[in-house]
C-alpha cells in the first residue's frame, strides 16, 4: 500500500510512501536533519539524483537515495522509518481506494490551526479562504481545530461541520453532520501552561451511525512561548504529553483512537516520542501540526493542504478501521 501526499513540490512531482523501509534503498546521497516531511521532500527535490528518501522521525533525519520506486517493492521494519519516493502527481489518485460518503470503515481526519486572532479578527478577510478551504477542499469527516474561538461560527459559515466535543483553550473537534453519534465529550488541563495560559486536551467518542463502529478523537494545542513564571519548553510539553496520554488511556482504553493537534514541537521532541513509544503511529505532519493513530487503523492516504489565510498548513489522513 502506498501513502500519498498532496504537495506537488517540483512541477508535476508528488511523493508516496512504502509501508516501511525499502530492502534495497539504492545509493545514498546524504541526509537532512529534520523531522518535517515537507522539508525532506523539498531537500530531495533540490538534491541532484535524489528520487527517494528514508524518513526517520525518531532520529530526526531523512536519508536521500537515488532509487526510484513503484510502490510494490519489498520492505523491512526499522522503527518508525519509511521510504518516500517521487511519483507523477497524476498517478496519486490511484492509491485512494475508498471515499467516505457516510458509512463504512474509512474516515478522513483533518487537523487545522485557524490563526483566529489574525484571520478572523485583525484581517477578517482571510477567514473566507479558510472557510472555503474546509468546505470545498479538505472536506473532513472529523476535524481537530486549534485557535478556534467560535465553533458555532465555523459551523454556520461552512455548513458542513457540527461541534462534536467541548472546546477548551479555543480547540476541539467538529464532525460532518449525519455521520456520527457523539458522546463522552470532555477535556483535561495538561498542566503544561506557557505564556498564553493553560493547555488542554479535548476529546469525543464517535459512533458511526451506519455501522456502529466506534473510535475516539483527541485534539490538543501545546504551549509555545514563556513569560514570567509561565515557562514553556520541551520538558513542559513532555509533561503535557504524559498527562494527555493518561487521559487517552483512561477514556478510550483499547478502543481505536486518532489524535490531532498543533504540538508546537518537532517530531523528534520527547513529548512526540512519548506517543510513538506507547503504541501510536505518526500519520502525517507539517511543521508543528500532526495526526497520530492507534494500532486499530490502516493508513490509506495523507496530505498537507494550503494555509488559505492561516499561518499553518492543515494536515489530513484517510484511515480505515481494520
Amino acid at each position: 500500500m502506498t501513502t500519498t501526499t498532496s504537495s506537488a513540490l517540483k512541477g508535476e512531482l508528488c511523493y508516496a510512501s512504502l509501508d516501511g523501509v525499502a530492502r534495497d534503498e539504492g545509493r545514498g546521497l546524504g541526509h537532512l536533519e529534520s523531522t518535517y516531511l515537507i522539508e525532506c521532500e523539498r531537500a530531495c527535490d533540490a538534491t541532484e539524483g535524489c528520487r527517494s528518501f528514508a524518513r526517520c522521525p525518531r532520529w530526526g533525519k531523512c536519508f536521500f537515495k537515488d532509487r526510484s520506486f513503484t510502490g510494490s517493492e519489498s520492505t523491512r521494519t526499522n522503527g518508525e522509518c519509511a521510504t518516500f519516493y517521487q511519483i507523477d502527481c497524476s498517478l496519486t489518485t490511484t492509491t485512494t481506494t475508498t471515499t467516505r460518503v457516510g458509512g463504512g470503515n474509512v474516515v478522513k481526519v483533518v487537523s487545522y490551526n485557524l490563526y483566529w486572532w489574525n484571520a478572523f479578527g485583525q484581517n477578517s478577510w482571510k477567514s473566507d479562504g479558510i472557510i472555503d478551504n474546509i468546505k470545498d477542499t479538505l472536506t473532513p469527516d472529523a476535524i481537530g481545530l486549534q485557535e478556534c474561538d467560535s465553533p458555532s461560527s465555523i459551523s454556520s459559515r461552512t455548513g458542513v461541520l457540527d461541534r462534536a466535543s467541548v472546546f477548551k483553550g479555543a480547540q476541539g473537534v467538529m464532525v460532518k453532520p449525519g455521520l456520527f453519534t457523539t458522546s463522552n465529550s470532555g477535556s483535561r488541563d495538561l498542566d503544561a501552561t506557557g505564556k498564553w495560559g493553560p493547555r488542554y486536551v479535548t476529546w469525543v467518542k464517535l459512533t458511526d451511525e451506519s455501522t456502529g463502529h466506534v473510535f475516539w478523537h483527541f485534539n490538543t494545542h501545546w504551549c509555545v512561548h514563556s513569560e514570567g513564571d509561565r515557562i514553556c519548553n520541551e520538558d513542559v510539553r513532555y509533561r503535557g504529553a504524559q498527562n494527555m496520554l493518561k487521559a487517552i488511556q483512561e477514556n478510550a482504553k483499547d478502543a481505536p483512537v486518532v489524535i490531532t493537534g498543533d504540538f508546537n514541537a518537532g517530531m523528534g521532541e520527547k513529548g512526540i516520542r512519548h506517543f510513538l513509544d506507547n503504541g501510536f503511529k505518526l500519520a502525517v505532519d507539517s511543521w508543528v501540526d500532526a495526526i497520530f493513530y492507534s494500532k486499530h487503523w490502516d493508513l490509506l492516504t495523507t496530505g498537507v493542504g494550503e494555509m488559505a489565510g492561516s499561518d499553518h498548513r492543515p494536515v489530513w489522513a484517510e484511515l480505515s478501521l481494520k
